[in-house]
């Protein structure tokens, strides 16, 4: 085997070991798009306007403040976005533990009325009666049963 065959083989174990990163299936693009683009137009607009009314051009101390004001606005509205997007996760979950804690209530309820009415006679009989009128009274009667 020659020097460069055996160069040639190391190089491709190399590659075969070597780890590879996976590819980018999507990228999100940021929230609030049309909103970031406004509040940096009125930002340059402003310090347009100051620099223009004192009668000196746009310079190096202008684009200075620009730049420092728009990097503040987008720092402010990924850290609104992030807190939006925080309190709608903590509100989805507290929804779902209001629902599972209705359910575990309506549960034990209905198991509840299960016991009773295998424990206490009394209890039954009152459960299957339903009230109606008769003779301009309210009543127990006996449910119908279907």
């Amino acid at each position: 085997m020659s020097i460069v065959g055996a160069a040639l083989r190391g190089f491709g174990r190399a590659l075969k070991n070597k780890k590879r990163s996976g590819t980018i299936k999507s990228i999100k693009p940021a929230k609030d798009l049309t909103g970031r683009r406004k509040s940096y137009e009125s930002m340059v607009d402003t310090v347009n306007k100051q620099y223009t009314t004192k009668g000196v051009k746009p310079g190096q101390s202008g684009s200075k403040i620009k730049k420092e004001a728009t990097s503040k606005a987008s720092a402010l509205h990924d850290k609104y976005e992030k807190a939006s997007s925080d309190v709608k996760k903590y509100n989805k979950r507290l929804k779902q533990k209001a629902f599972g804690g209705a359910s575990a209530t309506v549960a034990g309820g209905v198991g509840a009325h299960l016991a009773a009415k295998k424990k206490f006679p009394k209890y039954k009989k009152f459960i299957e009666q339903d009230i109606a009128v008769k003779d301009g009274k309210l009543k127990l009667v006996t449910k119908k049963k279907k």
